[in-house]
């Protein structure tokens, strides 16, 4: 029991899902590539297919529901809300109709729906890359790409800090209600109901940093040696290494076609 216990911890941490088990360096690669491809290509249509594949993406890395539940969001705040903008106010000549002395003309919608695609598209690349690729595992190669362990641990501590918040603010708030206070309703009522919690969520993190520090200076983290790790992650293999080249190669000739073309 002992010798499975420790050989679990001495072999490569793999989840067998092929997406997951890409490479970090692998994964934020390709999610680059492809969420700022559309800012190169400049069409809504490749655009609002790369989201759709960002999508299928997500299926196949089964995160589909963590993804989209924060996906949607992002739509509903920023996407629509940018196309309404650029549709009422970008310039056209071909005017389809007139609201209140605003013309929606042809070119202003298709605007509205190039600058949708692109918020879209990288947002999405990046919240793909997230909920595949756990912060450990990240940090993780970025130390051993030669990254000083304080950067990493920075990072990895900030986005666990935004973690905690949320679940303390909602700790926070069931408690309230459990206290029959009106946490739910309209606007106004939540944002009531939300302002008494940013007193224990600010003390909180104020005390949570404080546990950090002591518990990390105990763990001699700041000792000019060579650290551990608990677990390790596999090597990218030739086949992810040709596939993140073959992109990258790609990305490059969009790049080269974009300049050529604006040229010419």
């Amino acid at each position: 029991m002992d010798y499975e216990f420790v050989q679990k911890y001495m072999e490569p941490k793999r989840t067998g899902n092929i997406i997951r088990d890409l490479n970090p360096m692998s994964k934020l690669n390709l999610m680059l590539v492809l969420g700022l491809s559309p800012f190169i290509v400049q069409n809504y249509i490749y655009g609002f297919g790369m989201v759709l594949f960002f999508i299928l993406v997500s299926v196949a890395a089964g995160c589909f529901r963590s993804f989209f539940s924060m996906y949607w969001k992002v739509l509903l705040l920023f996407g629509v809300f940018l196309f309404l903008v650029k549709a009422a106010f970008a310039p056209g000549e071909h005017i389809l109709f007139e609201i209140w002395g605003i013309c929606i003309t042809k070119e202003s919608m298709i605007a509205g729906l190039n600058i949708v695609s692109l918020v879209l598209a990288f947002s999405g690349g990046f919240i793909l890359f997230v909920k595949t690729t756990p912060m450990e595992d990240f940090t993780y190669m970025l130390e051993q790409k030669g990254v000083s362990h304080m950067v990493s641990f920075v990072i990895l501590s900030s986005f666990q800090t935004i973690t905690d918040l949320g679940q303390n603010a909602k700790v926070i708030m069931e408690s309230q209600k459990a206290r029959g206070i009106e946490t739910e309703g309209n606007v106004l009522k939540r944002a009531a109901a939300y302002i008494p919690v940013m007193g224990p969520l600010v003390l909180n993190a104020i005390s949570s940093t404080e546990e950090k520090s002591i518990a990390m200076d105990a763990r001699a983290f700041s000792a000019p040696v060579s650290h551990t790790f608990l677990s390790e992650l596999p090597p990218a293999g030739r086949r992810e290494k040709g596939i993140v080249y073959l992109f990258d190669a790609a990305f490059i000739m969009l790049i080269i076609g974009r300049i050529l073309l604006c040229i010419l």
